[in-house]
């Protein structure tokens, strides 16, 4: 049972996506071969839109219905009858990559000459042109800069650090911990130019600071007596078991009513310049509101429904973040109490946004979005409008759904008028997901009210998906929003066009299968790619994409696609990585443009030119500047490969040269040739070289920059680490399953899609909604539309931008489409306050709801699956129980027939089969794999009866019964005389301080890791007492330092977290009798700072944690030095710091901290800057400061460093050091010590 093939015209060619199977951009890999625009065959609403002779033309057209191959065609048939010089025609998109894409497809379109004189560009290297080419008009130089966001954050750090800006208090959070002001005022000020919202209209649309201070007043008031009477504090509440408790609430809450209503009172006993204030009538006018849900909770209170007790504290209170108030994201008190923090915040951070616009004035530059107004200001001046609008005749703009404010004034401004070019405006309403970023969705029906003479087409026929799906879309609620109907081409609705149609929209409650989601996402690819899934044929992996929500269950996805070991490709870098060989490239490049980044030039000696440690420590100690010693080095000092350096030293030359006479593109392919560093590549990673050149493509076709440049390179190193923008795309693997968000599949279409996670829970809770919409609350503020800010609901467009994004993700599928999904209850369990109790609690004149962005998505999703099914009831099913019955399936066995004389058959399982031969791989890469000999016994292997009547034994998993002296190269007992065996050990300073005290106590704790002395004596009640040793010290540091880690990743913030973290692993490890220990050192982690920095450790931005290194060819010791670096973290000046916790009660000198040095080395190459400094964190019981940091000059040599690794590398059991250090030792039992601390001696503590 197969797909049929898809569709095929008779006559002339169809204008569908075989040429454009995108419809957000264009896909030029198609191209090839097109047929010329008068042999193409426009369908539905497709001629109207090339026919069109309107001044504007606007298109909503849907997804896979040909949009963009729609407009190529209007533009070439235009040129072909002579309607329009091709030098007359101007062409906008977004994305550099879409340019780039549109360029090539005109290319492959029309003749070369024709093609080349269209005008392409994005938004912002259109608006380049424009204000490049009247600079002068300006009162700018030609060659501006433009700020990029680095460089805006950098402008507003300096502002920062230089004017005093009275907001400190304003600056922290109500958890009360500092913000990182920089990063808050940058998102400030790039929100607030994407709304085209200047300085002046903050500081006219807001009250003044002093009447922001005092409103903040009443709600601080309101704040703290919610805290002292209606939390739990209270009694009657927190037991609320019996009718005087009922009544004591009752009454707390009638004391509260009075609070508001006293409020009330002193704003209408205020000045009149405070009290007719917008922003205080509005706070007047909601506090009325918020009388009535105090009126309304208290009648809600109840004894026979007992969580009607967090009611109190949740609404009034806003404690919503516990468990049993979970389900509620916005309080009306929540609401007040974010509104007006952040509107002071605003008035604040306006002061900055003033300075910021005042600087770059002064500068005489400007920021991306400055740029598109003053181009805009160009297209308004009456002086030279005609002159720039007199170049083009027609206009085109792509993904027209997706222009802001800005720049839908900058096209009107273009466009509108009887002597400015015809505009054709095309994009998709119902594909229009980057709100976030300020675009407006409304765009194409405003151009309805700018222009007179304007038609509007809809282009509703797709190429692309089946009618199921298109129908499963169509049914969706998409909220307050309207959506188009999309019809399949080729077909009648509700009849099939084949005998055996096989399943197309697949529903998998994820809720009723056991295993996780990512689990059953897995098991469904297995079967799809085994044949074996129900009546969908087999699909290959080019076939198969899973489309996601979110990177985090991308991630998850992708975990279990590789525990089936199924090859997947995640589009992008969730984890932001790039691969050591791309960047190398990156570094090369950096070192062109920033000839001081000694790390990247470093990197790139060493890795492309393989100039050895020591030459270049020769280099760094000649001169300051790593470059300058490498293009000048003193000629009487030998060098171990001087042929090495000078190679390195002429190609940096010539590229310099190069640097200054070539575009990028002919600069990289020069590059390319001149270093050969794709030879010192992997395979995959000259692969990425592609990638490179196609952004290279894309952002040359940008006029704002042509030539190598820092922008660039930070471009490049932001689209590897990030898979690109927002606006990029993802990509087509044919041999692998893509994994990928909705937002890199835009634009893209597969035969078969997998959607999961498709619950609210994923998709929309959002803890304190409120606190993540302040933007939007402000927004509303300054809108005079908009009545009341606090009582409407602003959560509608981002709801109906939800549904957008899922209508993305539905209609990426071509034939087959599987969703997986649950409902979410958000009235919880029967110990939850429910949402609908709160709910009702809200007076009537609140629009809004406590579950903020609610879409009840699997609910409306499973409705729109019945109402298709009703029509396809072959195609549209449920296949819940057999992908539960598959999920639970075990995966088979693999068997290793090695039944030679007596060695029995042993099979294992495929996962476990799997899992072990990754970990002996990973073993083997680390030079840590024992040969199997080296581990037998020679013991000899008892088979049973029960083994053998059975004629299979089948144990869980690979057995010792490999090992016998049968099976091994020679008998174990020969090893009994050998003198050197090989030792895995990880070298931690630990090891290396155990080593200097005593060799043998190195030996037993460290290299075969022994078992301490028995526990000693039983007291006369029965309590142990354990020997007073070191161990214990051992299990707290250790504790301690998984529960960092574990912090780390999990992105622990409090100490309550840390606290939390701990118990579960002492727990789990039976060890909480050193539960205080640990947590006293958690405390002093928290308490941790260091001199001259006012901020605690804890709150120094974490880089990594538990970071394994490896050290290769360390002179004097045998194999690899692996090990584990405890923190790196980001100093608050910005610098990198490597970080040692230590929990002894003991502090180290500089002098004597090899470990340090030994780290230190490992990170020299392992980041793209240098490491500042390094040092301890003492969570010990120690004095003093808790944080030593040291400057790398002050640390043991490396060849101090060097001596102590080669004697730790040569453990040994015979050498011992008696001392002192043996009261302690657990090992005394074999009486190496002195006799005084012998068991029993007179020394000990219980002799």
């Amino acid at each position: 049972m197969g797909d049929d093939p898809r569709r095929e015209s008779s006559g002339g060619q169809d204008l569908e996506p075989g040429a454009d199977p995108d419809d957000d951009t264009f896909d030029t890999a198609a191209t090839a071969g097109l047929a010329s625009a008068d042999e193409i065959e426009p369908k539905g609403n497709q001629k109207a839109v090339i026919d069109s002779r309107a001044a504007c033309t606007s298109v909503d057209a849907g997804a896979g219905t040909g949009k963009t191959t729609t407009m190529l065609v209007r533009i070439e048939r235009a040129i072909e009858r002579g309607e329009v010089d091709p030098e007359d025609v101007l062409v906008l998109t977004f994305a550099n990559e879409a340019a780039a894409s549109i360029r090539t497809a005109v290319g492959e379109r029309l003749d070369p000459d024709a093609a080349a004189a269209i005008d392409v560009y994005t938004y912002h290297s259109f608006c380049y042109r424009l204000v490049r080419e009247y600079a002068y008009y300006l009162g700018y130089s030609p060659e501006f800069d433009v700020v990029t966001e680095r460089d805006r954050r950098r402008i507003i750090g300096r502002l920062l650090a230089e004017n005093d800006y009275d907001f400190a208090a304003a600056s922290t959070r109500n958890d009360g911990s500092p913000t990182d002001l920089v990063d808050a005022v940058d998102r400030f000020i790039q929100a607030m130019s994407q709304e085209n919202i200047t300085p002046d209209d903050l500081q006219s649309g807001l009250p003044p600071v002093r009447t922001l201070e005092l409103c903040n007043e009443f709600v601080l008031w309101l704040e703290r007596t919610a805290r002292e009477e209606l939390s739990f504090d209270n009694e009657a509440l927190r037991y609320f078991n019996r009718e005087e408790y009922l009544e004591t609430a009752r009454e707390s809450l009638v004391d509260y009513g009075k609070l508001v209503s006293y409020c009330r009172e002193k704003i209408a006993e205020a000045p009149d310049a405070f009290r007719e204030d917008d922003l205080v009538r509005e706070i007047d006018r909601y506090l009325r509101v918020l009388q009535q849900c105090v009126t309304n909770t208290i009648e809600a209170l109840s004894l026979d429904d007992r969580t009607t007790k967090h009611l109190p504290r949740a609404l009034f209170g806003n404690e919503i973040w516990g468990a049993a108030t979970s389900r509620i994201e916005q309080t009306p008190f929540g609401r007040l109490k974010h509104a007006v923090e952040f509107l002071r915040l605003a008035r604040h951070y306006a002061d900055v946004y003033a300075d910021y616009h005042d600087h770059l004035e002064a500068e005489r530059t400007m920021d991306f979005d400055e740029l598109v107004r003053t181009a805009t200001g160009l297209l308004d001046d009456d002086a030279i409008a005609d002159e720039i609008t007199g170049q083009w005749t027609q206009v085109y703009c792509d993904e027209f759904q997706d222009t802001d404010g800005t720049q839908f004034s900058l096209l009107t401004e273009l466009t509108d008028g009887p002597d400015r070019p015809d505009l054709l405006a095309i994009g998709d309403k119902d594909q229009a997901i980057y709100g976030w970023r300020g675009t407006d969705r409304e765009g194409l029906d405003r151009l309805a009210d700018a222009y007179d003479d304007h038609e509007a087409i809809e282009l509703e026929l797709n190429f692309r998906s089946r009618q199921e799906i298109l129908d499963l879309t169509n049914a969706c609620d998409y909220g307050p929003q309207s959506s188009k109907t999309l019809r399949e081409d080729g077909r009648t609705a509700g009849t099939y066009d084949e005998s055996e149609p096989s399943d197309r929209v697949v529903k998998v409650e994820s809720d009723e299968i056991p295993q996780s989601t990512a689990t059953q996402v897995a098991t469904t690819v297995s079967r799809l790619l085994n044949g074996a899934a129900d009546n969908v044929p087999q699909r290959s992996l080019g076939d198969l994409a899973i489309i996601v929500r979110t990177n985090r269950h991308a991630q998850a996805v992708a975990d279990e696609l590789r525990n089936l070991q199924i090859p997947y490709e995640i589009s992008g870098s969730p984890r932001g990585e790039i691969s050591p060989g791309i960047q190398t490239v990156v570094s090369y490049l950096r070192v062109l443009v920033e000839p001081d980044a000694d790390a990247h030039l470093r990197r790139v000696l060493l890795s492309r030119y393989r100039l050895t440690e020591a030459d270049l420590a020769t280099l760094q100690s000649q001169s300051e500047s790593l470059y300058d010693a490498v293009g000048d080095p003193d000629p009487d000092v030998e060098f171990e490969h001087p042929e090495r350096l000078a190679n390195a030293r002429e190609h940096l030359a010539t590229l310099e040269r190069f640097r200054d006479v070539y575009p990028l593109s002919g600069f990289l392919r020069r590059f390319r040739d001149l270093t050969r560093i794709e030879w010192f590549c992997s395979s995959d990673e000259s692969a990425q070289f592609d990638r490179i050149e196609r952004f290279v493509e894309a952002y040359g076709a940008d006029a704002v920059v042509q030539s190598l440049s820092t922008e660039f390179v930070d471009a490049l190193a932001s689209t590897l680490q990030s898979g690109g923008s927002d606006r990029t795309r993802g990509t087509r693997s044919a041999d692998s399953v893509d994994v990928m968000t909705v937002h890199q599949a835009k634009g893209l279409e597969f035969d078969t899609v997998l959607v999961p996670y498709l619950s609210d829970e994923e998709w929309c809770v959002d803890g304190d909604y409120v606190e993540r919409a302040r933007y939007r609350l402000l927004a509303a503020t300054l809108d005079a539309e908009i009545e009341s800010p606090l009582l409407a609901d602003l959560a509608a467009e981002r709801v109906g931008e939800e549904w957008r994004v899922l209508h993305v993700a539905l209609t990426r599928a071509e034939n087959h489409l599987f969703l997986f999904g649950s409902d979410y209850e958000y009235d919880g369990a029967d110990d939850e306050l429910a949402a609908s109790t709160a709910e009702a609690c809200l007076a009537s004149e609140i629009e809004w709801s406590v579950t903020g962005q609610r879409m009840d998505l699997w609910s409306s999703l499973t409705e729109s699956f019945q109402q298709v099914r009703e029509n396809y009831p072959e195609t549209v099913v449920d296949r819940t129980t057999e992908i539960a019955a598959s999920a639970g399936e075990s995966p088979g066995t693999i068997t290793y027939y090695a039944d030679y004389g007596d060695r029995p058959v042993e099979p294992l399982e495929t996962r476990e089969a799997i899992e072990t031969v990754h970990r002996l791989g990973r073993q083997l890469r680390d030079g840590t794999l024992l040969p199997a000999a080296d581990a037998a016994s020679t013991a000899r292997l008892e088979d049973t009866a029960d083994d053998r009547s059975s004629g299979l034994w089948v144990p869980s998993g690979r057995r010792s019964s490999a090992l016998t002296t049968d099976t091994v190269r020679f008998p174990v007992e020969t090893l009994a005389s050998a003198t050197e065996l090989p030792v895995a050990m990880r070298h931690s300073y630990s090891a290396m301080d155990t080593h200097d005290t005593c060799a043998r106590k190195h030996y037993l704790d460290h290299v075969v890791r022994a078992i301490d002395d028995p526990l000693e004596s039983i007291e006369a009640d029965g309590t142990v007492t354990p020997t007073a040793d070191d161990s214990a010290s051992r299990i707290v540091g250790t504790v301690f330092h998984d529960v960092a880690e574990e912090a780390f990743h999990r992105e622990y913030g409090t100490l309550e977290a840390w606290r939390e973290a701990a118990l579960r692993q002492l727990t789990a490890r039976d060890l909480l009798a050193h539960r205080e220990a640990v947590f006293a050192c958690i405390d002093r982690y928290f308490e941790a700072s260091a001199p001259g920095f006012d901020r605690p450790v804890a709150e120094w931005d974490a880089i990594a944690a538990e970071l394994p290194f490896s050290l290769e060819n360390v002179t004097g010791v045998t194999g690899d030095v692996v090990g584990y670096v405890d923190s790196i973290r980001r100093l608050p000046d910005g610098g990198l710091a490597v970080l040692d916790y230590k929990a002894t009660a003991g502090r180290i000198d500089p002098g004597d901290a090899v470990q340090l040095s030994l780290y230190l080395r490992a990170c020299e190459n392992r980041f793209d800057e240098p490491v500042s400094t390094v040092g301890y964190v003492y969570v010990g019981d120690v004095d003093g400061p808790r944080v030593d940091l040291l400057e790398p000059e002050e640390l043991p040599s490396w060849e101090s460093v060097v001596e102590t690794l080669a004697a730790v590398d040569e453990p040994s059991f015979s050498e011992t050091t008696p001392g002192d250090h043996c009261r302690h030792c657990p090992h005394r039992s074999l009486g190496c010590g002195p006799a005084e601390y012998a068991h029993g001696g007179d020394g000990s503590e219980d002799g």
